[in-house]
Order: C-alpha cells, then structure tokens, then sequence
C-alpha cells in the first residue's frame, strides 16, 4: 500500500493528513495481532457475549505492577517478539532465522496434513487399544481423547504443542507434568478400580451434569416455568445431579490449590512482596525496554476509568433488563473479588462458590458472576501480557467468525467432532458449574449428607501442602525445593476430563528436548521454531476446515489409519 497509494498531504484547519499509510512496521504487525486476540477470546472460549470493559480497563491499573518492571516475563510472549523481529528485523541480523522459520514452516505444513486429514491415528496412537480395542479397561486406560493415556503416543504438533512445551519455563512443566502423572495416570485408575464416588456406575471422563440413571441431567424438568428459579418438588422427584469422578475430584484439587497458593506465595515470596510492591510503583524504568518505550507518552488512567464505569452501567441494566437475574451488589461482588485476586489462582472455582451462596437457585445469574468474577481476571492478565508485548498474523475476522459459527455445535459440546479437533469441554464445563452451584446450590451438591462432601477437605489441605517444601528447601537450600510449586502441580492435576490426554508422553519429551536441552547448548532458533511450528499446524487446521470440509468438501477415504467412529484412535469399547 505505500507504493502504491498517493503520498499527497490534505489540510484541514490545523490538521494535516495522507492517504498513503507509510511502510509497514514491527509496530503496527503487533498492534493488529493485540486486536484480533481481543476480538476472538470472548465468543470461543466463553461462549458469552457479554461486555469485557472490565478487565481491559482493569489491565491498564496495573501496567505499573505488571508491566513496567523487568521482572514480569510473560514467557508466550518471547515467541511472538522474536517473530516480529525475524519478519521486520534488518537483513543481516534476522536472515538466519528468517530462513531458519520458513524451513520449519514449510516442513510443518506439509506434515501436518499427515496426521490431521490422512492418517489421524497419528494423531492419538492408543497402543493399549491396538491390543484390545473393545476393551472397555484398555480404553480407559489408553485412550487420548476419552481415557487417561497411557502408552498413547502422537505425532500431531496439535497435540504435541498443547502445553506449550517450546517456551514455558523447565520447571514449570516438571510441576506441571508431576500433577498430570499424579492425577492421570495414578489416582484416576484408581477411582474407577475402587468404585470411588461411584466411578464405574457413569462415564469414567465426563464434563457433562449425570442424572441417576447415568443420562445427561436435564435441568429444564427442575426449573420452575414462571420464575426460572429451582422448582424443589420436580428437583426431589427427578434426581440429584451426579458428576464422573474425574470431573468431581477437579473440584477437589480446585479448593487445594485456592488455599494452597496463598500458602506457596506466603511461605517463598511474603518477605520479598512488599519490597517488590514498592519498587514496581518507583516511576523510574530500570528495563531497558520500558526505558525506550518511555518516549511514547501512556495512556491515560481516566480513558480507563471512562471505560470502567461506562461498562459498568451497562452491566447493572442488563442484570435488571434481562433474565440474567443478576443484582447491581452482585456484579459489584464480582469485580471487586477480580480486582483484589488478580492472580490465576482458582478464582474460577471461587467464585461460583461465593455466588452459589450468595445467590441462590440462580443458574443464569451464576454464569454472569463466574464471567464477571473470573473473566474480568483473565481478560484484565491477556491484556496486560498483549501490553508488555508492545513494550516489548494477520488473521481475517471473516474466517473467525466462520469457524465460530461453523464449529458451534463442537464447541459447544452439542455434537462430538470425528476428526477430534474440536472439544465441548470448557462450554460444557459452564454448563455443568451453572447447575452444580447455580440452579442446585453447593449446599445441595456439597451438603453434610452429599456424596462429594468429603471434597470440602481440599481448602484445608491446600493451607498444609506447601509446608514440607518449604521447611525442607529452608534446610537444604541448594536442592533447590523452592521449585517444587504446588499451585502448578494442581494446575496439572486438573487435567481431566477437560482436555484430551494424548499430547503427555510426547509433550513432555519435546519440553525436555527444548527447555532442558536447547535452552542450555542451541537455545539461538527455539523461539523461531515453536512460532513457525505452531502457525504452520494452524494454517493446516484452517485449509482442511476451509477447503476439505467447507466449500469443497472433500473427504479423505476411510481406512484403518483413519477411522471416523472412533476419532481414528481405534478405541471401540463404548463409554
């Protein structure tokens, strides 16, 4: 465009301007991919199209704390810097790796076809199916997509890539990695062996809400027509809501790890908070990079606030104009628990706990105060990290919003996608929190004479957890046990059945080759190559939904590599 468009200047009273925009930047390339994220993250992994003034303006607060000082490494965010150096970088010192992401790329693309359009056992390779594929056992077992995985392999950087393996911190994964081995593949066997919260009467892996014939629950029977609000006659006549076991001890390593990390952050870092506090409030930029955006005047606190408030109307007439149901102390309620934890600690779970107290056999109301409560959070920390990028793809809204609206029935958990791209789980889990704390009530669902009342204990067990490891890395500081993170191990201990488990084996393996190995010997070219890796898979999942299921719907023959009933892993067995 700066070729070819007039460079002509036009005069309006004092301003001046031309329709030739000028070379295109590093700047501008970051400012487009900040925009088309905040765009997209709302509809498709919320699946609520409510206002997000909240958290963004909620982000601009805290470029002080979260922003400014050298300290606040946003490890994603490596990736996508060394990116636009490599495309906007000068020819000598960016050719390398140009050259470097362009091969990876192309390699990628190519091979991606491989596992997600031809032969998509790649994809999730259930070796214990292989051996018994109508197993129901080995299917549990062995199983990516409805199991714990075991001896499951795969070879689609789809899967591979889901943890993020290239750029997260070593020690970060190893926590992590520890509560997926813990949870996944040592107490989820061993729920369903010893029938523990009724494991083997409903399916093993489900996000789904359970009746007590083990069908999915049906909240419209128990909903009073007039009011909306739990008709407790039709609720006592039907059945209490059940969960899958793996779904109900979620809740269990979710109380842990609200309590544990105030305990982790208390015990490692409470002498250092306060000295940290003040000095990411010092207006002096000791980073080099603050320092050079420093030139660049900041936008101002009252643009924020202008957006705060003016969402925050807008919230309260909704709540009262809508069947949401929501009251203007609630919606306060929620931000405020935002703003005073903004920290990705749990704050999910937390928040549909105070709501289903506070607001009772509102499910509707639930969900806006876990958006509000939680969202607002997650919104407020994307921005913030999109904020230190700049300090620090062209993605054509028309295809997001084909995919939204083509997916939907994916994504919202309605159908189940063959080719297992797409999952339900984190709508369904929405659903299924709406009910268990929204229309039911905790106090229903984790009463005194409940069947998951024992779960309660996991806020007192989280107080405890990091103790141990911190007295020990007191004693014997050079084992380094101020590592051991008990909020990442819960992190990873949540896994199921919210995600598919065929990325473990080889996920870990290729962390261990980039944040153990490369980062140590060859560390020059791993951020260039996790970014052209994952673009390139995307690119494929985007030209197969596109051109081989879209406009020209060409599907890949069926055969024993690409079996469609079982999402191409062979497992048979039914749930």
């Amino acid at each position: 465009m700066a070729r070819v468009l007039p460079t002509r200047k036009f005069q309006i009273l004092r301003w001046s301007f031309s329709l030739n925009p000028g070379p295109f930047n590093i700047k501008e390339h970051v400012c487009i991919f900040v925009a088309r994220d905040i765009i997209s993250i709302q509809e498709l992994f919320y699946h609520h199209s409510i206002n997000f003034g909240q958290g963004y303006d909620l982000a601009g607060f805290l470029r002080k704390y979260l922003v400014h000082p050298p300290s606040m490494i946003w490890p994603s965010n490596l990736v996508i810097a060394s990116v636009y150096n490599t495309l906007h970088g000068s020819k000598s010192e960016a050719r390398d790796r140009r050259w470097i992401f362009v091969i990876a790329f192309l390699i990628m693309f190519v091979w991606q076809f491989v596992p997600q359009y031809m032969f998509t056992w790649l994809t999730s390779m259930a070796i214990l199916c292989i051996i018994a594929p109508y197993s129901r056992i080995m299917k549990i077992l062995g199983s990516g997509y409805h199991g714990v995985g075991i001896l499951n392999f795969a070879l689609d950087w789809n899967a591979i890539g889901q943890p993020r393996p290239l750029y997260t911190p070593w020690w970060a994964q190893v926590n992590y990695n520890v509560g997926i081995i813990i949870s996944v593949w040592i107490i989820a066997p061993l729920l369903y062996h010893f029938n523990f919260l009724e494991a083997q009467r409903f399916s093993f892996s489900s996000t789904l809400p359970l009746d007590k014939y083990g069908q999915k629950y049906n909240q419209t029977l128990i909903i009073d027509k007039t009011t909306g609000f739990l008709n407790v006659t039709a609720y006592d006549n039907y059945s209490p809501v059940y969960l899958s076991a793996t779904f109900a001890v979620n809740y269990l390593y979710s109380f842990i790890s609200i309590t544990a990390v105030m305990s982790h952050v208390f015990l490692f870092h409470g002498k250092d908070i306060w000295k940290r506090f003040k000095s990411s409030r010092d207006e002096k930029r000791h980073d080099i990079h603050s320092k050079l955006m420093s030139v660049y005047p900041e936008i101002p606190n009252t643009w924020y606030s202008t957006i705060f408030f003016i969402m925050l109307l807008i919230a309260i007439v909704l709540g009262y104009t809508t069947e949401v149901n929501l009251p203007w102390w609630g919606l306060l309620m929620a931000i405020r628990l935002s703003i005073i934890m903004v920290l990705p600690i749990g704050l999910n779970v937390l928040a549909e706990i105070i709501c289903g107290y506070v607001l009772l056999d509102l499910p509707i109301a639930n969900v806006y105060f876990k958006c509000y409560g939680f969202v607002i959070m997650y919104q407020c920390l994307f921005l913030v990290s999109d904020l230190k990028l700049v300090v620090g793809d062209f993605m054509n809204y028309w295809v997001l919003r084909l995919i939204i609206s083509s997916k939907r029935q994916f994504l919202d958990g309605t159908m189940e996608d063959p080719t297992g791209q797409v999952s339900g789980y984190h709508t369904q889990v929405i659903n299924t929190a709406s009910i268990v704390w929204g229309l039911i009530g905790p106090a229903r669902t984790f009463g005194p004479n409940s069947l998951y009342h024992p779960l309660l204990w996991g806020f007192l067990i989280g107080v405890f957890v990091p103790i141990p490891f911190y007295l020990l890395h007191r004693k014997y500081p050079k084992y380094r046990f101020d590592l051991v993170n008990v909020p990442l191990i819960c992190n990873g201990l949540q896994l199921i059945p919210e995600s598919y488990t065929n990325f473990i084996i080889m996920g870990f393996l290729a962390s261990f080759a980039s944040q153990f190995y490369a980062y140590r010997y060859k560390n020059k070219y791993n951020y260039v190559i996790s970014a052209s890796f994952d673009s390139a898979s995307q690119m494929v999942s985007l030209f197969i939904f596109i051109f081989f299921n879209g406009i020209i719907q060409i599907k890949f023959p069926e055969w024993w590599g690409n079996n469609r009933e079982s999402q191409g892993e062979r497992c048979f067995a039914a749930d």
